[in-house]
């Protein structure tokens, strides 16, 4: 028997071990959550390579509390030129697949070794290409794997296609055809990308008298949004010696998120639990919040509904006075805050400012009230994420295709990668710049539309940015990035508080 590579499968995670009050599970778990894949890796390695319980092994392992290498649980041997059963099963239910080598270098896309993928092609039983198309690791296929899929494969994004010349990101727009810019800096050697040089480039555009609405780096390319009359023989095809795509802002709308609704879609379960139970209840990010009641004519007959969007983070203005975000766009011109829903709850504070061109705003809670930035507790996070701090969410501390997390009432806990950061300029004729990253979530069953206003996370538990919406038509999420508060002159509170 041939064996091309063996396949090493992980159980979920255990969960880690409580140093101290374990955090409140959801009452309820949203439907989300309960379609997403088990925290599984599976590991692939070449019959070259050495075993995973030999030191240095080159697949990644896992960090268990005892400090002890973690074990497969499995194994199967892949033969060239078969359908494996078990491997096919494996993939189904990981949400990770890591490879003997990674293809992720600095931040930015690479190939495997040798650039040769034919391990890769083995995976899915219908492939007949593959293709390193950033931020996308893709998978061309003759039939397309029912989802969930997993979230990255060697640390890369996965999207699958059935046609070998379809683009599969979503509009990356025109290569643009004028001069080259900042040729003095490479940003081909360069991993530190960050709001400084966003904005430098920004000011560039708007020497050349081209008001830009948006610039994002994608760790490999950058892609910004022109006005619609703007040639492309005038806008650079190289930005540090990277090129630069772009789209008009008729082909690339802003979105109005905010979304009406008197119920969920049919089959869809959403945490709507009462969390404030008393006057002194204990909340926390994640939690459910809506809008005052609002009437609209629908086909001509009236109809009651409101807007659903998730609870923020505490913070704290320069007085030490406690707030706490929410989503602009999800409450009326009242700035009424109810939890969980008007008709069965109640209201816990007010919007006091919003931020302009953020979609923050700020809302102070009703006194005797108390909040902890922790999120709910989870299977492998039963103390829940202690929020230590804000990420400056940009390199070196935010890298495309760094992991996040976010836990909210409609996607529930779910995982997600970060495939670029940039800038939104709300006035084209401004110099202000409001920071932004574009995330990729897991590919379950369901979207996470209502998730706005809800912290994602990093890895150390820092607050990279706070959700604004999922865009149409599109696998990527857009959130504004957390460090935007410290502008305002708010910082992120550690401890239980309580609300006076």
């Amino acid at each position: 028997m041939t064996v091309l590579f063996k396949v090493l499968e992980f159980s979920p995670s255990k969960p880690r071990s409580s140093s101290g009050v374990v955090a409140p599970q959801r009452s309820i778990q949203p439907s989300p959550e309960k379609k997403s894949l088990p925290y599984t890796v599976v590991s692939l390695t070449s019959k070259r390579s050495a075993p995973l319980s030999e030191s240095g092994s080159l697949v990644k392992k896992l960090e268990p509390e005892d400090g002890e290498e973690q074990r497969p649980d499995g194994q199967v041997n892949v033969e060239v030129g078969h359908v494996n059963q078990n491997l096919e099963m494996s993939l189904a239910q990981s949400k990770i697949v890591e490879l003997p080598y990674s293809l992720i270098e600095a931040g930015r896309a690479t190939l495997p070794p040798r650039g040769d993928f034919s391990d890769l092609s083995k995976l899915y039983p219908t492939t007949f290409a593959i293709d390193i198309f950033p931020p996308y690791l893709v998978f061309r296929v003759q039939a397309i794997p029912p989802k969930p899929w997993p979230l990255t494969i060697g640390g890369l994004p996965v999207q699958f296609c059935t046609q070998i010349l379809v683009d599969p990101f979503d509009s990356r727009g025109r290569l643009g055809r004028g001069q080259q810019l900042l040729q003095d800096l490479n940003s081909q050697t360069r991993s530190d990308i960050n709001q400084d040089l966003l904005r430098q480039v920004a000011r560039v555009f708007q020497g050349l008298q081209i008001n830009i609405r948006d610039i994002f780096w994608f760790g490999g390319f950058w892609q910004i949004t022109i006005p619609d009359d703007i040639d492309i023989k005038l806008v650079p095809f190289r930005i540090a010696s990277h090129p630069a795509y772009y789209r008009t802002i008729s082909e690339a709308p802003e979105l109005a998120p905010a979304a009406l609704r008197n119920k969920p879609p049919q089959g869809v379960e959403y945490d709507d639990t009462i969390y404030a139970t008393a006057p002194t209840a204990l909340l926390r990010p994640g939690i459910m919040l809506s809008s005052s009641v609002r009437t609209i004519i629908n086909n001509g007959e009236s109809e009651d509904v409101f807007k659903t969007t998730t609870s923020g983070i505490l913070v704290a203005n320069q007085k030490g006075q406690l707030f706490i975000t929410v989503a602009t766009h999800g409450f009326e011109d009242d700035g009424l805050v109810y939890h969980p829903k008007p008709h069965n709850g109640t209201v816990i504070g007010r919007i006091v400012e919003s931020l302009s061109g953020t979609d923050i705003s700020i809302a102070k809670l009703n006194p005797g009230l108390r909040y902890v930035n922790e999120t709910f507790g989870t299977h492998a996070e039963p103390n829940g994420v202690r929020m230590n701090g804000i990420s400056a969410a940009c390199s070196p501390h935010l890298c495309v295709y760094d992991p996040l997390t976010m836990n909210n009432p409609f996607s529930g806990s779910c995982e997600g990668v970060t495939v670029s950061y940039g800038i939104i300029i709300p006035d084209l004729e401004s110099e202000k710049y409001v920071a932004h990253e574009w995330i990729f979530f897991e590919n379950g069953n369901e979207p996470v539309d209502q998730s706005c206003g809800s912290p994602v996370l990093d890895a150390e538990g820092q607050v990279v940015g706070l959700f604004r919406y999922k865009a149409a038509n599109s696998s990527l999420c857009l959130a504004v990035s957390a460090i935007t508060l410290r502008e305002y002159g708010y910082e992120i509170c550690s401890g239980e508080q309580t609300f006076i």
